[in-house]
């Protein structure tokens, strides 16, 4: 082994040390960055060679530089980011939807009310005072009522709304994947690594599995596969798509898959997980429902108030007519309950009286109009018109309460998993500062190898002259 030989060990243990040096300088300018994975040099003995009949060793040569990731977990964290995505979603409309049925107040209140004024009725039938009252406290119930419904139709708008800039950020996210996917392939291919590629790639899909719940298949090239819903987002490097220009019979936005091909259809059925799924779950059926309830509850208020009001006597003598404005549907009755405008114009036909000739002082009708308020309704499921209000708000209260606990224990386990995940692919300064000085001393070493090497060659010429 020759003057050579040992230079030629040196050039390549400053060059290896320099790249270590390097690799922890990116780490360290990479603590703070979101899904940075700190990367490793590994150093290995070089290939020995054989000189006089004596093995030499030749240095060292650096191996690879590996990013250090847990595979796993990396898989937990995408799987739990989906469950996150729908939790979170979930029970940010349903506290929206809480607010809007308040535990006092609100409809419950304004219908007690109405019942109360009904009540001070039946004590003075023929005081128009209290006939004033009713068709107020009747306005009150009929405005909390509209209020409510158009409240949750709101909570329907903003969560079809959100919807969109969702399906814009999943078409986005897939193309960014998509092109990761072939520089990825791309670099791996021709030897090199991509470990900043993947990092990427790997917080772009956590991303897309919070928004869509998809499950990420590797291929043996380094590209990866996305599935939603049964339905390939990213497939190495194509792309599919999601557009939401469609409307459906309720006015809000549909899910139009289109394949790379080109092929389209509506794939809003099969978002059923992640944030979308959670989003669609809410608009159509969680907030859907309470709608419909309420509509149901008014409905029924019209109808059986109309026709016990229908069976008395006003002040003139004259039948009841209708107290509400009858409603031919159910949808919409929530927002449609109003007192009949005949007897807002003129107090004296409401009928509080059961038979013509008690009028004025007979109070029958009026307390039989205040015993609805007790009074089981089988369109109501066998409860009354309080009691379905009650429970109503009471599902709306439990729903939000289970939301809440369910976000908690999945924002708990995904933390628990990114701590897990920090322990392996985390950068440490501390551990990065040590290593510094160690590649630094050796870097030295290594230079003053160089330096000896010189100084032989030095002494050799010094030999000839």
């Amino acid at each position: 082994m020759g003057i050579t030989s040992t230079l030629s060990i040196a050039a390549q243990a400053m060059k290896a040390q320099q790249l270590a040096i390097q690799t922890t300088g990116h780490n360290l300018a990479n603590v703070a960055t979101q899904g940075f994975s700190r990367q490793r040099v590994d150093l290995a003995s070089a290939v020995p060679s054989f000189e006089g009949g004596v093995i030499l060793g030749q240095g060292v040569e650096v191996a690879a530089v590996q990013r250090m990731v847990d595979r796993f977990t990396e898989a937990e964290l995408l799987s739990l980011h989906g469950t996150v995505g729908f939790s979170d979603a979930q029970n940010q409309a349903l506290a929206s939807i809480q607010e809007i049925f308040p535990t006092s107040g609100g409809i419950e209140a304004a219908l007690s009310a109405f019942f109360g004024a009904l009540s001070d009725l039946a004590n003075n039938p023929a005081g128009l005072t209290e006939r004033v009252s009713v068709i107020g406290k009747a306005g009150a119930l009929g405005a909390s009522l509209a209020q409510s419904r158009q409240s949750l139709t709101s909570v329907q708008q903003n969560l079809d709304e959100e919807l969109r800039s969702s399906v814009e950020r999943v078409n986005l996210l897939a193309e960014q994947i998509a092109a990761l996917n072939t520089q990825i392939s791309a670099t791996e291919t021709g030897g090199e690594t991509a470990n900043d590629f993947r990092d990427q790639r790997q917080t772009l899909l956590q991303e897309l599995t919070s928004l869509t719940g998809a499950t990420v298949r590797e291929n043996f090239d380094g590209q990866v596969n996305v599935i939603a819903g049964g339905l390939m987002l990213v497939g190495g490097a194509r792309v599919a798509s999601l557009q939401s220009d469609t409307l459906n019979a309720a006015g809000l936005h549909t899910i139009t898959y289109q394949t790379p091909d080109g092929l389209s259809f509506d794939a809003t059925a099969q978002f059923t997980v992640g944030k979308m799924g959670s989003i669609l779950n809410m608009r159509d059926v969680k907030t859907q429902d309470l709608i419909d309830r309420l509509d149901q509850f008014a409905k029924t208020l019209i109808d059986e108030f109309n026709a016990q009001h229908a069976l008395g006597f006003d002040l003139t003598g004259a039948a009841g007519g209708d107290f509400f404005a009858s409603l031919a549907t159910t949808a919409g009755a929530a927002a449609n309950v109003r007192v009949d405008a005949a007897i807002s114009a003129d107090p004296r036909l409401i009928a509080a009286a059961a038979a013509v000739n008690t009028v004025p002082g007979d109070n029958r009708n009026a307390q039989a109009l205040v015993g609805l308020q007790t009074t089981n309704f089988a369109a109501l499921g066998g409860l009354t018109l309080q009691d379905n209000l009650l429970g109503l708000i009471g599902d709306v209260g439990a729903q939000t309460q289970t939301a809440q606990t369910r976000l908690d224990f999945h924002q708990a386990l995904l933390a628990q998993t990114q701590a897990r995940r920090e322990s392996v692919s985390g950068v440490n300064i501390d551990e990065e500062m040590t290593k510094l000085i160690q590649f630094q001393r050796a870097f030295q070493a290594s230079a003053m190898l160089v330096r000896t090497a010189d100084d032989l060659y030095q002494s050799l010429l010094d030999m000839v002259r």
